[in-house]
């Protein structure tokens, strides 16, 4: 069946767009932000082995957002493009209310998936304070904590769970990669996975007046407070929920983090996603146990589409849940990636690492880069580097694919292409 895909990922920035280019199959319609750069998407293509010609594009001239998909001019031009066809699929980047009326729009049927997209049922899904509710209610292992509506309600959990771990981590409600999630420490006040600043927690009446005033607004009207753990690793499993609720295990994977070059900096800078995920074997399958009773939960109450599930183990070995995102996530480029280059059963065979740091080169010289050094990918040996997301301006870094087949061969082209890619900049 041929696809409606909706580039709808909340950004019309060109590297977060263009990594999605590799989801895409002959036949799709893509409703994207802009057009993608000719030149990224047959390389693209090139490597997967999709005809670009079979590939038709409609622009927004802007981020799709609800109202930019329900445009009258968008839905005319779509429409005009799903002629050939009774039947499609709509893969959006997001389930969304204006997903749903978009579907009206261009006449596809409502299925479960959209009628709870219209009743902006996901957003159940992508809220701390939801998750917190649906996770402890499936019996899904989270870190002690509360939802709070208020600044004496802050500063009261900070000071109920500061003395578990010492550290408490206070989080915006509708948020992304950690950027508004604040922790409030005891301790050093050095950077912390998976919070944007660390801050010291010595005035806890103080701290959350500055915090609720800073973190809150109409959109995000509570906050979630929760204890901190020291993690050895943190994780997520990414799963699809089919149109009858069915739920397919896609991948999993680490997180990984350095220190900014900068020491003043107040957060970790992310390296990248590292699939499959490397846990201890139990912590690993009380991890997919756990996830996947999420994720029943979220079919159950009519959620369609890909959801994951971020985690850590403790150091004391606890596997911990702390979001869910009803949405594609980071990984599903490089899961698709792994599919198209190496098969379905890649997680068997294969270490693919994201590298989103790489200094950033024009494409031409990116390419030549990686093939004069050996380095890019070999369907023959199934080892190599692929570039996954590109910004044309050169404003913002190169994200850059590893695979390889153990992990220790991953680090050294990972070393390989930071080397390359250094010498080839001016």
């Amino acid at each position: 069946m041929p696809r409606i895909v909706l580039l709808n990922v909340g950004t019309a920035a060109p590297r977060a767009v263009h990594r999605q280019l590799w989801l895409l199959r002959e036949g799709d319609v893509v409703v994207s932000p802009f057009v993608p750069d000719e030149d990224f998407l047959r390389y693209v293509c090139g490597e997967t082995g999709v005809d670009r010609t079979a590939i038709r594009f409609v622009s927004a001239g802007e981020n799709l957002t609800d109202e930019a998909l329900t445009a009258p001019a968008l839905i005319r031009e779509v429409r005009a493009l799903l002629a050939g066809h009774d039947a499609w699929e709509l893969l959006p980047a997001h389930h969304t209310e204006g997903v749903a009326a978009f579907a009206g729009l261009c006449g596809l049927p409502a299925d479960a998936g959209l009628r709870f997209a219209a009743q902006r049922g996901p957003v159940l899904l992508n809220r701390k304070s939801h998750f917190r509710q649906l996770a402890v209610g499936a019996d899904v292992p989270v870190p002690d904590g509360t939802v709070v509506t208020g600044p004496a309600a802050l500063a009261a959990a900070v000071e109920r769970y500061l003395p578990r771990t010492g550290t408490v981590v206070v989080k915006r409600d509708d948020d992304l990669g950690g950027q508004g999630n604040v922790a409030l420490t005891l301790k050093e006040t050095g950077p912390l996975p998976g919070t944007r600043a660390t801050l010291a927690a010595d005035a806890p009446e103080a701290a959350a007046d500055a915090l609720w005033a800073e973190l809150t607004d109409p959109r995000n009207p509570v906050l979630a407070v929760e204890s901190y753990h020291r993690s050895t690793h943190s994780f997520y499993a990414e799963y699809l929920i089919g149109p009858a609720g069915d739920v397919t295990f896609l991948d999993s994977g680490t997180i990984r983090r350095r220190p900014d070059t900068d020491p003043t900096a107040p957060e970790l800078v992310w390296v990248g996603l590292e699939l499959p995920a490397e846990l201890p074997a139990g912590a690993g399958a009380r991890a997919l146990t756990a996830s996947a009773r999420m994720v029943a939960l979220a079919a159950a109450i009519g959620y369609r589409g890909h959801i994951n599930v971020d985690g850590i183990v403790t150091d004391t070995g606890e596997v911990l849940f702390n979001e869910a995102n009803a949405r594609w996530g980071g990984s599903l480029a490089l899961h698709a990636a792994g599919e198209r280059l190496l098969g379905p059963a890649y997680l068997d065979t294969h270490v693919l690492s994201g590298l989103r740091d790489v200094p950033a080169l024009p494409l031409p010289a990116a390419l030549d880069t990686l093939r004069r050094h050996g380095l890019a990918f070999s369907p023959g040996t199934g080892e190599g580097a692929v570039v996954l997301g590109y910004d044309p301006s050169g404003e913002r870094p190169l994200e850059c694919l590893v695979l390889a087949p153990t992990r220790e061969r991953a680090r050294a082209v990972e070393a390989a292409v930071r080397v390359a890619v250094g010498e080839a900049r001016p």
